[in-house]
């Protein structure tokens, strides 16, 4: 895709039990924002797109909408609320309190806890049984935290193990660096410091430390994925099950 940022399909990755999970089924990436026609083209004839879900706060979605595909439904599920609306200031990233690293941990513990992102990824993962087989692209604004940590839970539903999984979410530091480079650039231009765009590189990345954290978190307060899954997402006692065999080849 050269006009649809931190695009990829978790197709074909390898399950524990040697399957695949099924291609051209979740397609995640950055903002679906002035992509191209040709980019348009691939996503509804190529990959057989359906839906799109956009995981971005009220603000950010009304500010840039999506683009309208045609035949494609686009579902907005507002993981973050309000909290993914308020990104650091640049007075905020230069203050030698700022530490970049713990925001980006507060943000997962939010992903993990928050009733908002409970609510979300709830309706989020029940779509894939209850309206299966709709090839789905998923996407917040960078496509890495909010989209990331969706995408680590449709893996790890289909028996991926975790070494795999964070492969794929570490993907998005090579994918997003002329972006990142762009965003950059246009903090220099306007006199940004060193500091600054230090600790923007800093929140504009992924770290496996994050995902782990989230995963420890789950483990922490629910016990196992599976718990949670099933007694905080509500998700139906089969729904690993079910995933893998709709989803698993």
């Amino acid at each position: 895709m050269d006009t649809l940022v931190n695009f990829r399909d978790l197709g074909d990755i390898v399950t524990l039990d040697n399957k695949k999970v099924v291609p051209h089924q979740f397609l995640r990436s950055g903002e679906v924002v002035n992509i191209s026609e040709k980019d348009k083209e691939t996503l509804t004839k190529i990959y057989g797109l359906k839906k799109i879900i956009d995981f971005r706060g009220d603000t950010e979605a009304s500010q840039s909408p999506d683009d309208t595909l045609v035949g494609v439904i686009y579902e907005h599920i507002d993981i973050l609320g309000e909290s993914a609306n308020q990104g650091a200031s640049l007075e905020e990233l230069l203050s030698p309190k700022y530490d970049p690293k713990k925001a980006m941990m507060t943000i997962y513990e939010e992903l993990v806890l928050s009733e908002n992102a409970q609510k979300g990824y709830s309706k989020f993962l029940s779509d894939f049984i209850n309206q299966p087989n709709e090839t789905t692209l998923f996407h917040c604004f960078a496509g890495k935290d909010r989209t990331g940590f969706g995408a680590a839970l449709i893996l790890h539903s289909l028996n991926v193990s975790r070494k795999a999984i964070e492969e794929d979410y570490l993907k998005t530091n090579e994918s997003r660096k002329p972006a990142n480079q762009a965003i950059l650039a246009e903090m220099k231009e306007k006199g940004a410091s060193e500091k600054q765009m230090s600790n923007m590189l800093i929140m504009l990345n992924v770290d496996k430390a994050y995902l782990d954290y989230a995963f420890e978190l789950i483990e922490t307060h629910y016990n196992s994925v599976e718990n949670y899954f099933t007694t905080v997402l509500n998700l139906p006692e089969t729904f690993s099950e079910d995933m893998k065999k709709l989803y698993t080849i």
